[in-house]
């Protein structure tokens, strides 16, 4: 950002270098570590108090900024800054301050918060004001933000605003009130009576807010008769006003019931409207109104007035502006073909047969909303046109094709399987794979050569997220078995598909996780790099749902990753399970909690060490699998307890369990005769594979519940799932939900204070809120993700926590 401080607009000088910081970061992630510090910051400087209305503002501000650009991780919520939004909102002395505070209430403040009460005063006393802009700022918030506890409050003082001189009052007045009372229509009839009378005063002319409200209350029959009375008036006033008055109530009546002497209106505003020059919004409006109008009425009115719409624009038909053309087939799409096909027994087709063919060769424009609505006007007259032109796009499939030709190709294909199987999962995963079989097949080349269909892969995915649940299963199910035939082709553009739905329906399918994963693990070597690593990705959600990870897996993955590059080998695939070397599924028996089979540790202190007061050592019991030699400690030295970095998740969990400022002196500074080589490596705290908790003897003041017998009483309120996101952010946003908490590292694992070393491995974390108390075991990778599995009885709280997992 070359922009100068005075010239950026920005708030102070911490805004203007929040900026500048997060658009000179060199990735996405690390600008988001950026916004993350940012909202700590804030958080921390929020719990001190003291801060002035400005300076709260200059945060609210920069904490919606860094909120808004996140964009993989998610900050946990906002919850913390409400207390002083809503203090601002009050407390504020000019109209900004206000409006900083009720809009970072309405962008944060979940529907019914507790804190709303404390807007009720607010909005109320702003609704007494004399200042339009207080006014109009208190409704918006009413809008945005409605509330059942409001409404005793403020709806005398609404139904007042009804009436008000300024138009943007009125406005607002209305939605808020529609806002506030639309689930109890009965309640809404001072503002039907509010909106009758308005139209009757205002005639000859319209009031704008009206009409807005009349499209909120289409359902009322009173209104809908006022605003058909209107469409004849303001249709034949001669001024210039009248194009504009006619698009609002044709805008009104589209909501509402079109009366049948208006539907001869509308086909004289289409007649009127077609002819040079075109009035394209009042023309589009008119035929859109006829949509919502049954086809007898439409027949009956064309014959009495011997006029067809289609007719008044098929000279738009031969126009070379492609505007023209989808003004001439979005027209064509509001209409029953029975208009102007001919396909019923008596009718006659208002269209020649060169101009069908202009039609048809719509088919081939460069715009792809136009060959869109074609084809859907096409299959309105007769689905076999569409199937005809698929056909015919399908074996004149061209070869040699560059990527971005493909692609376009590819896509006109997917826009006719759309169109045709809209709500058919089975049959359009059948299509799919139909035309990748063609488009990825043996005649296109080898698939490690191909590049993957970038746009192929977002339309279907798209429109897979478009059926319903049955449908998308359905899917996801018939795309997924081939993985599991070798003998079947399956090209990069539909596998990188199929991972990305396997990963989101790996439980929800009919299909084996464990033969999915054999099958994607067999097929690794037939594609490049790029599809390597979404294969993999989608293996190591699978390997969540095997009880056990064939043995072939971990091979296949070794053999990719010798070949592939730093990328794979790096992946967090073969961190957590799928390559040779990592640990096994832990198992968690009745009596005892077995822990993964880990490589020799390193000596690196961990954080209990650095924070914990220096204690007797004589009194910790040394066993044979915590004692290690002093000479590693002495390779390394003693410097390296100091000159490490601890990590924010760490301080996290330590002031969780004790405030930091009422710890004690700190490990590593010594007394004058404490021995100065003492054996780091003895002070790594790791326990045996076969060692239970019961056989680590430390003394706790504070002795908390066992992680291994809460987690077996809970084995029938099981959760797991992946989250884009570090066991650091897991813990942090586990704390935000105000409850005690405890948590227990793989090589750390005390009885009365759990903390983690370097957050590798597993986690575990015991949250203390109820005789029901969740316990999360997180488990992560290189790339800071990390798998996670829940076990809580209370059904409110395993939502909240597993909402709170999948949003990161």
């Amino acid at each position: 950002m070359d922009v100068t401080f005075i010239n950026s607009g920005a708030l102070s000088r911490a805004h203007y270098s929040l900026v500048r910081k997060v658009e000179s970061a060199q990735s996405p992630q690390a600008a988001d570590q950026i916004h993350l510090s940012e909202i700590d910051g804030i958080r921390r400087h929020f719990a001190v108090g003291g801060i002035s209305l400005k300076e709260c503002r200059e945060k609210l501000i920069m904490l919606l900024y860094c909120s808004m650009n996140l964009t993989h991780v998610n900050p946990g919520g906002l919850a913390f800054a409400l207390p002083q939004a809503v203090n601002l909102a009050e407390m504020g002395e000019t109209l900004l301050d206000k409006q900083i505070g009720l809009v970072f209430c309405t962008e944060v403040m979940p529907p019914n918060h507790e804190l709303q009460l404390m807007l009720v005063n607010t909005i109320r006393k702003d609704l007494e004001s004399s200042s339009t802009a207080r006014v109009c700022l208190a409704l918006s918030t009413l809008i945005q933000m409605p509330n059942d506890e409001v409404i005793p409050a403020v709806q005398s003082h609404l139904q007042s605003l009804f009436m008000h001189k300024s138009i943007s009052v009125r406005r607002r007045a209305y939605l808020a009130y529609h806002s506030l009372l639309r689930n109890d229509p009965s309640r809404l009839t001072p503002l039907e009576d509010a909106v009758v009378l308005r139209i009757q005063r205002t005639l000859p002319t319209i009031d704008p807010c009206a009409m807005a409200a009349a499209i909120k209350l289409n359902s009322v029959d009173s209104i809908n008769d006022e605003v058909n009375a209107l469409l004849p008036v303001v249709w034949q006033r001669p001024d210039r006003q009248s194009q504009s008055l006619t698009l609002l109530v044709l805008r009104a009546l589209r909501k509402a019931k079109l009366s049948m002497p208006n539907v001869g209106i509308v086909l004289d505003i289409i007649k009127r409207t077609s002819g040079p020059p075109v009035q394209v919004v009042l023309l589009r409006e008119a035929f859109l109104l006829l949509s919502s109008v049954s086809a007898e009425t439409i027949h009956e009115c064309q014959m009495q007035q011997s006029l067809s719409p289609v007719a008044c624009i098929r000279h738009l038909l031969t126009s070379k502006d492609v505007n023209d053309q989808y003004l001439f087939v979005s027209c064509l799409d509001c209409l029953s073909p029975t208009h102007w096909a001919g396909t019923l027994p008596g009718t006659i087709a208002v269209l020649d047969e060169w101009e069908v063919q202009k039609v048809m060769k719509l088919l081939d424009s460069h715009d792809r909303l136009v060959r869109k609505i074609t084809l859907r006007v096409l299959q309105a007259v007769d689905s076999s046109l569409v199937e005809t032109y698929s056909t015919q796009l399908l074996h004149n499939f061209p070869a040699g094709l560059t990527l971005s030709d493909k692609g376009e190709y590819v896509s006109r294909l997917l826009d006719v399987g759309e169109l045709q199987y809209r709500n058919d999962g089975e049959q359009y995963a059948s299509y799919l794979k139909d035309l990748f079989s063609v488009a990825e097949g043996d005649t296109q080349g080898r698939t490690e050569d191909m590049s993957v269909l970038e746009v192929g892969v977002e339309m279907i995915l798209t429109h897979i997220q478009e059926f319903d649940i049955t449908s998308r299963i359905s899917c996801v199910t018939a795309l997924a078995v081939p993985v599991t035939e070798s003998d079947v082709r399956i090209g990069p553009t539909l596998m990188v598909v199929i991972s990305a739905l396997v990963c989101e329906y790996c439980g929800k399918i009919a299909t084996s996780p464990t033969a999915l994963l054999q099958g994607m693990a067999s097929r690794l070597v037939s594609y490049g790099v790029t599809v390597q690593h979404a294969c993999l990705l989608s293996m190591l959600r699978m390997s969540a749902e095997c009880d056990q990870i064939p043995h072939t897996v971990p091979k296949l993955v070794t053999e990719i990753s010798q070949f592939s590059g730093k990328r794979i080998r790096n992946s967090p695939s073969a961190v957590c399970g799928l390559s040779p070397g990592s640990p096994p599924r832990a198992s968690l028996s009745p009596r005892q909690l077995r822990y993964e089979a880990y490589g020799t540790p390193q000596a690196v202190p961990s954080l209990r060490h650095l924070l914990s007061p220096r204690r007797n050592e004589s009194t910790i019991p040394s066993t044979g699998s915590r004692t290690r030699s002093s000479s590693r400690v002495s390779e390394r030295g003693m410097s390296s307890e100091l000159a490490r970095t601890i990590t924010p998740g760490e301080l996290t969990i330590a002031a969780a369990r004790d405030p930091l400022q009422d710890l004690p002196e700190l490990d590593h500074v010594r007394k004058a005769n404490s021995p100065p080589n003492e054996d780091l490596a003895s002070r790594v705290d790791l326990i045996s594979l076969d060692t239970v908790f019961s056989e680590v003897p430390v003394a706790s003041p504070n002795p908390v519940p066992d992680f291994e017998e809460v987690w077996d009483a809970m084995e029938h309120s099981n959760l797991r799932g992946w989250c884009e996101s570090s066991m650091d952010n897991v813990v942090r946003l586990l704390q935000s939900l105000q409850h005690s908490m405890r948590v227990i590292a793989d090589r750390t694992m005390l009885r009365s204070i759990f903390v983690p070393v370097r957050l590798t491995g597993e986690l575990k974390v015991l949250v203390i809120a109820s005789p029901n108390s969740p316990l999360v075991e997180p488990k992560t990778s290189e790339e800071e993700s990390c798998l996670w599995r829940l076990r809580c009885d209370d059904l409110e709280l395993r939502t909240t926590i597993k909402r709170l997992l999948e949003d990161i």
